[in-house]
């Protein structure tokens, strides 16, 4: 099992602070993963949304690099409908380049409404738009002279790709849940990410593929603190508005969700969240919280993707929380998993 961190890297909309102290706690967590022995520190992209939620996670992510040695970087994930993929392209080969090979691709098609209608992209083109475009770039990954592409949405002709990311392949993690682009994912062999594993092994099967060489990384929302109520204090308004994000979204057809959909802070204590269940509490809680992950009864998962960082959180409580995970939560679970 490895573990990571999962960033959204974005203020709390009720009690927001400078977002240049926001992005800086923020790669402080990198650097501290890097020392606790964190393998990877994903960053995820939204835009114009009323918690500043970042919409650069390449950019993030190449900083990140610059500061590390070991730490792998990784976007999770990036929103291909809204991009050029020759920009994307050539974003992902320099993070590549500047990490020194440490970077991974996590792509998908988007979630919010507002923000489709913000760049002017029909909601209903989502999929087919992730699927030519990460097509597209892979293939220019491996183009070594010239080529040309006439597709549904990009039409790029007479193109010699020349700067080619480190790793060859540069790998691709898909994020998203659906069973038709979960089988696409599958059949071009990418690893995924998401809060579960929604039958990607049987996916993998199908397409002839051997499930033990493919990653699956569970993205968890946890805090950990020296007692129960610490950790909720510490966490518990943050994890109510990451959650409603989702929760409470407009559906595609910019449809207001219904307000009873609401998960509460409570809801979250009695461990009714559904699939965005945090884990929080004292080192032991979150260790049995975790324990059907890391033994495989929520399917097969090789990497927990952490969310210590809750929107509004400071340094203080999140680098307490990652450091009682690294030294009491992880070696047990390290135990679990081993056993199972």
């Amino acid at each position: 099992m490895q573990y990571s961190l999962l960033h959204g890297v974005r203020n709390h909309p009720d009690r927001p602070y400078a977002l240049a102290d926001v992005y800086a706690e923020y790669i402080s967590d990198a650097l501290l993963a890097e020392e606790l022995g964190f393998v990877r520190s994903w960053y995820g992209e939204h835009h114009f949304r009323a918690d500043q939620w970042s919409g650069s996670p390449m950019v993030i992510a190449a900083a990140v690099a610059a500061q590390t040695t070991t730490l792998r970087v990784g976007t999770s994930i990036a929103l291909l409908p809204f991009h050029d993929p020759i920009r994307v392209a050539e974003d992902a080969a320099t993070t590549d380049i500047l990490s020194r090979g440490r970077f991974d691709l996590g792509i998908g098609p988007g979630s919010q409404y507002e923000e489709f209608r913000s760049f002017r992209i029909d909601p209903a083109e989502m999929s087919s738009r992730t699927w030519e475009s990460i097509d597209w770039i892979q293939r220019a990954f491996r183009e070594e002279g010239e080529f040309s592409h006439s597709g549904s949405y990009y039409d790029i002709p007479n193109m010699t790709f020349t700067t080619k990311p480190v790793q060859d392949p540069l790998p691709v993690w898909y994020g998203g849940s659906g069973p038709r682009n979960t089988a696409r994912a599958a059949e071009r062999g990418f690893n995924l990410i998401g809060p579960g594993n929604f039958g990607y092994d049987e996916k993998l099967r199908e397409a002839g593929r051997d499930p033990s060489q493919y990653q699956v990384s569970r993205m968890t929302p946890l805090c950990v603190a020296d007692s129960t109520g610490a950790a909720w204090d510490a966490a518990g308004e943050g994890l109510h508005h990451f959650i409603n994000f989702y929760q409470l979204r407009a559906n595609l057809k910019g449809e207001p969700a219904d307000p009873s959909a609401e998960i509460t802070v409570d809801m979250m204590k009695r461990g009714e969240a559904g699939f965005w269940q945090p884990a929080v509490g004292t080192p032991e809680e979150v260790i049995a919280a975790l324990t059907p992950v890391v033994q495989g009864a929520l399917g097969r998962v090789t990497e927990l993707s952490l969310q210590f960082r809750q929107p509004g959180m400071r340094s203080k409580e999140t680098h307490r929380s990652m450091t009682l995970f690294a030294e009491e939560v992880l070696p047990a679970l390290e135990e679990l998993s081993a056993a199972a």
